[in-house]
């Protein structure tokens, strides 16, 4: 199987607005899923993302992810999949695609380390 980069690009302001309970059906639905992932053997890993970080660009560096969007990177997962087709079609099971999330799907390129 291949190995597969899944990021998760959320409105990041979406979850400082969400009461206690929401956070945590958000944090079961995605418990879910990586269970069923697991169950069928296409996950490695995974982790949510703090919010904020920094973006450099050349010698520029700046508050992130972006200054122009509050959408940005807000976790991953590494999946395992025969091809980038059936990485997709497991992505589309993503829980954060329902709450207006946008799914990137990568393969990783093997370098043998």
């Amino acid at each position: 199987m291949n190995e597969y980069l899944l990021l998760i690009r959320e409105n990041l302001e979406t979850y400082g607005k969400m009461t206690p309970q929401e956070m945590q059906e958000d944090i079961e639905r995605h418990v879910k899923w990586v269970e069923q992932l697991v169950a069928n053997g296409n996950f490695k890993t995974g982790n949510p993302l703090m919010p904020m970080g920094t973006s450099i660009k050349g010698d520029l560096v700046t508050d992130g992810p972006f200054i122009e969007t509050k959408e940005g990177v807000s976790g991953y997962y590494f999946l395992l999949a025969n091809s980038l087709e059936e990485a997709t079609a497991i992505g589309k099971g993503c829980p954060s695609l329902a709450a207006g999330g946008t799914i990137e799907i990568r393969e990783v390129i093997q370098t043998g380390n």
